[in-house]
């Protein structure tokens, strides 16, 4: 197996595991547990679901998917946003879903190549010398962040009745 090959196997693998374990921890929590934030400028799951598809869309959609795009950032960061809980499974599912669709079609030329236009699609991500994978590794490192995010409100919100969505810790022998 070639190496672009492997590259792409991995990272459909990694946004694969991040989806899961994302959707995992967030079917675990409430409406009212999704919209929760520790304090005004914190974020809650809705504020960080938002943002991870708003930001696949401008990164991922607007430049292989020609997906129309305009985005409002700080509205993905509103203190007063509120969505349910289905709503907020949707958004991850379209999220992962583009993303994992787009990697999973590259071959080694897409990697490498630089589609970015001159004014890219955000000002901390690609520039027009980034290449594809050096953006698709930036999104995996911004969601791996954001998913962290969420894992962490979940236990936070639900203690000792949150299901572990890796190895769960051992309990102590009583």
């Amino acid at each position: 197996m070639q190496l672009a090959e492997n590259v792409v196997q991995a990272l459909v693998w990694k946004f694969t595991g991040l989806k899961r374990r994302c959707l995992a921890a967030v079917n675990q929590l409430s409406d009212e547990d999704v919209i929760w934030s520790p304090n005004e400028n914190s974020n809650s799951v809705a504020n960080l679901a938002l943002h991870i598809r708003e930001n696949a869309r401008q990164r991922a959609g607007t430049v292989f998917r020609e997906i129309e795009h305009t985005r409002d950032r700080d509205a993905e960061f509103a203190s007063d946003l509120v969505l349910s809980k289905a709503e907020v499974i949707t958004a991850l599912e379209q999220s992962f879903d583009l993303v994992i669709e787009i990697v999973g079609d590259f071959s080694e030329e897409d990697l490498l190549s630089q589609p970015f236009p001159p004014n890219p699609p955000a000002n901390s991500g690609p520039s027009e010398d980034s290449t594809v994978l050096e953006v698709f590794l930036q999104m995996l490192s911004h969601y791996s962040q954001h998913v962290g995010q969420i894992l962490y409100i979940a236990k936070a919100r639900l203690d000792d009745t949150y299901v572990s969505t890796s190895i769960p810790k051992a309990k102590p022998n009583s």
